[in-house]
């Protein structure tokens, strides 16, 4: 009877239900030291295999509503790495953690934490609609995280940047990590670094919501639970944070309380990554992985193994039965936040 249905509707009725299906993949931390591996759903694209006819109408559309969700940019690089070009930069909505990737360089004794900026100019076919990232529970590293995105960051018409709390935009810690931008007014300066990307004129623009509800994951989400942060966020320009005092005022009052940051590129911007050197930027993996491909970094920087012999797909499966767990949920948006995130 389905297919008696005009094709005009059968269509929404297949935008509507890859719209509501998530696809999870990567390792989730049940505690420090305890993982588990998700998976998505069986029957989470159980329609494409009803009929052939549905396949092919079905086909068309899954790609570019379903969400893709990564527990962590390791995990987002393992299984999309893999894609053709032409089935990467399908994909519109994509979702992980802003958890920093570790690596060790080619050449260099020390392992280098780069953000996920860095870790997303591996996949340069990527032209998302929407980016979801979890931004985690550290101020410093959510912010650079953040800055990362906006100054530097392609593959996305729009980025969400979730986090669990306002410690984002009230941290008073020195900046360890020389970022010069740390003590201006924001979001006025990402506001004025994307009017310079995109154009004064192109319409981009940043909002930040803030939950009124505390310890309520996925409350910011919601436009009945959140409220517009209007003017600049609390801090002092020309110093880093504000006072101790204030500090320890602002973060009683906003105590679990998730912000939600909203960035939208320009409408004509482009949005694709640079394919090829010259890679000007000095933290840009790519500057000294000269062409590898994801597998090979992993291998070399990672998992530090160079049998060349031995099959990518076979030495990265590890899960066990009892270790894995389907990814079941009732909103495609809702999250749980990671406990060592």
């Amino acid at each position: 009877m389905f297919l008696q249905i005009p094709r005009e509707l059968r269509d929404q009725i297949y935008v509507c239900l890859f719209a509501s299906t998530r696809i999870t993949f990567g390792e989730k931390y049940i505690s420090r030291i305890t993982t588990k591996t998700m998976k998505p759903a069986p029957n989470s694209l159980a329609i494409l295999r009803t009929c052939r006819q549905i396949n092919q109408e079905a086909g068309a559309f899954w790609l570019g509503h379903v969400l893709f969700n990564f527990e962590h940019p390791e995990d987002l690089l393992d299984k999309l790495s893999k894609l053709p070009p032409t089935t990467l930069s399908q994909i519109r909505h994509l979702r992980t953690s802003g958890r920093p990737l570790m690596l060790q360089p080619i050449g260099y004794g020390d392992d280098v934490f780069y953000r996920l900026v860095w870790a997303l100019k591996l996949l340069p076919g990527l032209r998302l609609h929407r980016l979801t990232v979890l931004g985690g529970s550290s101020g410093e590293i959510g912010y650079d995280t953040l800055d990362g995105l906006i100054k530097y960051g392609n593959g996305w018409r729009e980025l969400r940047f979730i986090t669990l709390d306002s410690a984002m935009h009230q941290f008073t810690e020195m900046d360890f990590l020389g970022n010069l931008d740390w003590d201006k007014p924001q979001p006025s300066t990402w506001e004025e670094i994307l009017r310079q990307r995109d154009g004064a004129d192109s319409g981009a623009s940043i909002t930040i919501y803030r939950s009124i509800q505390s310890d309520a994951p996925g409350a910011v989400m919601n436009p009945y639970r959140r409220q517009i942060l209007e003017g600049a966020l609390p801090r002092e320009p020309g110093k880093l944070g504000v006072t101790d005092t204030e500090n320890m005022e602002l973060r009683a009052k906003e105590e679990g309380k998730e912000v939600l940051f909203v960035v939208k590129r320009g409408h004509a911007a482009e949005i694709a990554e640079q394919d090829g050197p010259p890679y000007t930027l000095e933290d840009d993996i790519r500057q000294w992985a000269h062409g590898m491909t994801w597998n090979e970094i992993r291998r070399q920087c990672i998992d530090f193994h160079v049998d060349e012999d031995m099959d990518v797909d076979d030495f990265f499966h590890t899960e066990k039965d009892d270790e894995v767990e389907v990814n079941n949920y009732k909103d495609v948006d809702e999250y749980e936040w990671d406990p060592v995130n």
